[in-house]
């Protein structure tokens, strides 16, 4: 059997790129990754030339992939870059995600830095699992907030301009469907890519692989040998996120550019917020 050759050169190709047929080779994947996440960079002005760059590792794939893309995209700026990963107390979990986060902070040259549950709020994520009963909301409801608390405090105290974050395509369209479905307006408007933050109790978190995929991420490692840890969370089966995952999964079957289709909806519409007065609130659909 013949294998396919690259659009772009003569060497084999090692994927076809979905929403338009082009074959890539591993040289050619790698070089439209990297133009794909620099092109979002400049699309949402998401980084200063100048910056501090603080990188959230947990050592799964999507984080593990900004680290790196990263190190390699900001060596033509002034920029520097620092990791920081968060210890929940998930046992038999993230112990091994610390592990990979070292590694690849190593790799990355970068400075790492580990802050946890416990020492910030006096208890692991398990243990305020078990305090908060059988009546407690799901595990993510309760570990999202301090998650997101415990990175901004990092995130000051390492005085950075950015806190970079590996949420990718498939995560922020989810995130967008979600909150539709619930009819969170104002959530939505929240999670504009753009950094607009002036409070200075808050680091301005941004996402450099919005608009790149999950299975292009996955790909990314593979090819270019970034081990990462692929034991999913234990408490991630409680998430609703997962029903809107398996929506857009089967949809993407006979749609492929869904994602990016929901993505540039969300842009519109952050587009459109910025021309909304201060001081309008809305309920769903209704303006209050």
């Amino acid at each position: 059997m013949k294998i396919p050759q690259c659009s772009f050169c003569s060497f084999p190709a090692a994927w076809k790129r979905p929403t338009d047929g082009d074959l890539l080779c591993v040289k050619h994947f790698n070089k439209s990754f990297l133009k794909k996440v620099q092109r979002t960079i400049n699309r949402y002005q998401l980084f200063g030339r100048d910056d501090k760059i603080v990188v959230g590792l947990s050592g799964g794939k999507d984080s593990v992939v900004l680290l790196d893309v990263l190190t390699k995209l900001q060596k033509k700026y002034p920029t520097t870059l620092h990791a920081l990963s968060i210890d929940e107390g998930i046992r038999n979990y993230r112990e091994d995600g610390l592990r990979f986060a070292k590694l690849a902070a190593d790799r990355a040259g970068v400075e790492h830095t580990i802050m946890s549950y416990k020492d910030m709020f006096g208890y692991d994520l398990d243990d305020a699992l078990i305090l908060l009963g059988p009546d407690r909301k799901t595990a993510c409801a309760t570990c999202g907030p301090f998650r997101r608390k415990i990175l901004n405090i990092g995130a000051r105290e390492l005085n950075a301009d950015k806190l970079a974050t590996g949420h990718n395509a498939d995560d922020e369209s989810q995130t967008f469907l979600m909150n539709i479905f619930r009819g969170d307006m104002v959530k939505s408007l929240h999670s504009n890519p753009v950094p607009k933050f002036k409070n200075k109790a808050f680091v301005n978190r941004v996402k450099p692989l919005r608009r790149t995929t999950e299975q292009e991420i996955v790909l990314y490692a593979n090819f270019n040998n970034l081990p990462y840890q692929e034991t999913p969370c234990p408490y991630a089966v409680e998430a609703y996120r997962g029903r809107i995952r398996d929506l857009l999964m089967e949809y993407q079957e006979h749609e492929p550019g869904v994602i990016y289709a929901i993505l540039n909806s969300a842009d519109s519409l952050f587009s459109m917020s910025d021309l909304i007065p201060s001081g309008v609130e809305f309920d769903g659909n209704k303006q209050i």
